[in-house]
């Protein structure tokens, strides 16, 4: 399945609500297709960014760039991506990724594991969110399906 080329805006620092809605509302105005927020430790948490930036904004989709699987237990990540994606009307936009910087893993205390481990972690987090998002049960449920 192609997609049309998007542009997209990588927002990084941290800032009060109303600048955060600010700096959103001038990325939709900006014509940005995608407004994305990392997941790194001293930078915005992605989630409550995202619902922070889908009040401001109307068009853009709204995304992760990328999140660390490794930070993430797989139940409470479909908790988090579900009550996302409703609160954003379904704008949400998953990107996952394995983590690479060794010292935020160490900082919050998780384990860091070898590639082979990561890239593990990493695919069972995906089939489990594609299993819990996609059944009728799981609640809270996403105003989108799972891709």
């Amino acid at each position: 399945m192609s997609r049309p080329f998007r542009f997209g805006v990588n927002l990084l620092q941290p800032a009060s609500a109303g600048e955060w809605r600010a700096k959103c509302r001038r990325a939709e105005e900006l014509g940005y297709d995608v407004i994305l927020v990392p997941d790194h430790l001293g930078m915005p948490a992605p989630f409550p960014a995202l619902v922070a930036a889908a009040e401001a904004t109307e068009r853009p989709r709204l995304g992760t760039f990328t999140l660390n699987a490794g930070f993430w237990n797989p139940t409470l990540l479909a908790r988090e991506v579900a009550t996302t994606d409703a609160l954003t009307g379904g704008r949400l936009e998953l990107g996952l990724g394995t983590g690479y910087v060794r010292a935020e893993h160490e900082s919050a205390g998780l384990p860091f594991g070898s590639p082979g481990e990561r890239v593990d972690h990493l695919r069972r987090t995906v089939e489990e969110l594609g299993r819990l998002l996609g059944s009728q049960e799981h609640r809270p449920q996403a105003a989108q399906r799972p891709r």
